[in-house]
């Protein structure tokens, strides 16, 4: 197809699948959204370029990038930026659907490095977290257009910012540096935190991930699911404050949040096998 000609135009989904569109397109920087289900093999988008800079996510399927120079085949997680003078469309096999979030913004990009060359369109592949980052964004862009104010045009600002960030991060950080700085993170927060007597929950709110998230991560780091870990941690902070000898066996376990002393000598004699007062060195004077 190289030397053809496209026109630059939407091809809209068909009718009853969700999409919106401004009624005053030239007081917007957002022109378009569409999202949820597409039989892109049933009903394929022509090639065509479009007014302005598409961000699609892919959050389902594997429909195919139909572009002046071929096919490309995208997968789940794929996310494309592409150049208004990039002529695409989509098709697919016969009945297979995908599940996607589009948008059309007028303005590019506003990080350089997310910008593609002319003509053409940048792709990352994305983890679950950071699509679920998108998803919501996208939903929040679908909930602020239904009330067309100007609380709205700045929300929408700040979504693409937060689009824009999203999409920076992912592709300058590898999943392993971020598994490691959430660790980092993990480990702070218990050494400014050791009375906290629901650390697992606390840290889940920290650091914005589900239980079995935080399971995995101290797995993948330790070796051990979060409960072990945070036992161990604190039975062997309570060790080394008891050989310490700066402090009473009560105020260890107080310091620690245990809310009564019998408790934490238990709980120690259960992980050590011998008792606290057998560990504690002599109270320090003065």
């Amino acid at each position: 197809m190289p030397g053809k000609s496209y026109p630059r135009r939407l091809y809209l989904p068909p009718a009853g699948r969700p999409r919106w569109l401004p009624r005053n397109p030239d007081a917007w920087d957002l022109l378009y959204l569409s999202w949820g289900q597409r039989w892109f093999g049933d009903s394929p988008i022509p090639v065509a370029m479009h007014d302005g800079w598409v961000y699609v996510v892919i959050l389902e399927g594997t429909p195919t990038l139909v572009t002046g120079d071929g096919l490309v085949e995208m997968r789940t997680g794929s996310v494309l930026i592409i150049h208004p003078d990039c002529a695409y469309g989509w098709t697919d096999s016969p009945r297979r659907s995908s599940r996607i979030l589009t948008w059309l913004w007028r303005s590019a990009p506003a990080l350089a490095s997310l910008q593609p060359p002319r003509g053409g369109f940048r792709r990352f592949e994305l983890d679950r977290a950071t699509l679920r980052r998108l998803a919501a964004l996208h939903a929040n862009c679908v909930r602020e257009v239904a009330t067309p104010d100007e609380a709205a045009v700045l929300s929408l600002h700040c979504a693409r910012l937060e689009l824009d960030i999203a999409l920076a991060r992912a592709e300058n950080r590898p999943p392993e540096v971020d598994s490691r700085y959430r660790m980092k993170l993990a480990l702070e927060f218990l050494r400014n935190n050791p009375a906290e007597r629901q650390p697992a929950q606390r840290l889940c709110e920290y650091l914005q991930v589900t239980p079995a998230a935080l399971n995995e991560l101290f797995r993948q780091h330790s070796g051990e699911n979060a409960r072990s870990f945070l036992l161990r941690w604190r039975m062997e902070l309570a060790r080394v404050k008891l050989r310490d000898g700066r402090l009473p066996a009560k105020q260890v376990a107080f310091e620690l949040g245990y809310r009564h002393a019998n408790d934490f000598s238990r709980a120690f004699k259960r992980f050590f096998g011998i008792t606290a007062r057998k560990v504690a060195a002599p109270a320090k004077a003065g």
